[in-house]
């Protein structure tokens, strides 16, 4: 597979997020489109804005902001810049492959350091224990935590999902790194598929191996299609699981899955997270902000059919 890497320059690197349940008001994105692959990502929809293919050009046309860490600095320097939270790979892996060249995100963690600007960082890699260092130095003067995505302990259902990431071994190990180093770190467990890696037995093995690797929090999300993701997911099904395409088409004739399917799902993760203690969401959001996070905070919108 043949991939491009075009190197531009960005007007701005921050982006504003209105979501009511999301603990963070801004984003950042050093690089638009993602060499992980993962078949039901929902940000495929941005690279049509580029007058690209969402379904194949998202993981083979890689943007790298070039000009990213500069701009950030103006940003934050600005006197009406008021310190808000900030989640660092927004739409995007910060730790993606072209990392390792290119070094974006390492330049912009000591940027949001210098200001003192409090900062969450998503990501599926490993390759983030490369700034133990970075972070470890952060964290003594600012709030700073890590959030990595894990979907399956199956190796064979992971490199089906997400065929480029990093593997689900190594990002425990990472959780485990990270912790050592005294850093916070949660999990975003998902997209829990169904039919694929969705069992009771599935989802409680994920649950105590995150545990085991010292994690603070699971975040639990059950799959949601729409849009490019959708037509690009059913294409996958179609081609790799054949016989379920009947039951997603019924289970999926909305965005989200029927609600009773979430309804018993959510269920079980509220066990699981009281049961390995993985319910910590304070560690989430910086001291300033007052709300106390639960479980039924990142579920809110689950019973109107959201993610």
């Amino acid at each position: 597979m043949k991939i491009n890497y075009i190197e531009q320059n960005c007007k701005n690197a921050l982006h504003k997020i209105n979501k009511s349940n999301l603990p963070f008001k801004w984003g950042m994105n050093p690089y638009r489109g993602c060499l992980h692959s993962c078949i039901y990502c929902y940000a495929r929809y941005t690279h049509s804005y580029l007058d690209l293919n969402p379904s194949k050009d998202f993981e083979t046309t890689i943007i790298v902001k070039m000009n990213s860490p500069q701009i950030l600095r103006k940003e934050l320097s600005k006197p009406k810049w008021k310190k808000e939270f900030v989640n660092l790979g927004s739409i995007c892996d910060p730790y993606q492959p072209a990392e390792k060249k290119y070094k974006l995100t390492r330049e912009i963690l000591k940027i949001f350091r210098q200001y003192r600007s409090p900062l969450t960082i998503a990501t599926k890699s490993d390759l983030i224990t490369r700034d133990i260092d970075l972070l470890s130095e952060m964290s003594q003067e600012m709030f700073v935590n890590i959030v990595l995505s894990i979907s399956s302990l199956s190796q064979k259902a992971a490199k089906k999902l997400e065929p480029r990431a990093p593997s689900t071994e190594r990002r425990l190990q990472a959780i485990s790194k990270l912790r050592a180093a005294e850093l916070k770190v949660g999990i975003l467990m998902m997209p829990v598929v169904p039919f694929i890696n969705d069992t009771d037995e599935e989802i409680e093995s994920l649950f105590e191996a995150i545990a085991n690797a010292g994690a603070n929090f699971v975040i639990p999300g059950i799959l949601y299609l729409q849009g490019a993701s959708k037509s690009r997911f059913f294409d996958f099904i179609r081609e790799e699981f054949p016989e379920l395409e009947n039951k997603y088409k019924q289970f999926y004739s909305t965005r989200s899955p029927p609600k009773f399917y979430r309804d018993k799902k959510y269920q079980l993760f509220k066990t699981m997270l009281k049961k390995y203690q993985l319910d910590d969401y304070n560690t989430l959001q910086p001291k300033s902000q007052s709300e106390q996070l639960t479980i039924e905070h990142w579920l809110k919108k689950e019973g109107k059919g959201a993610k």
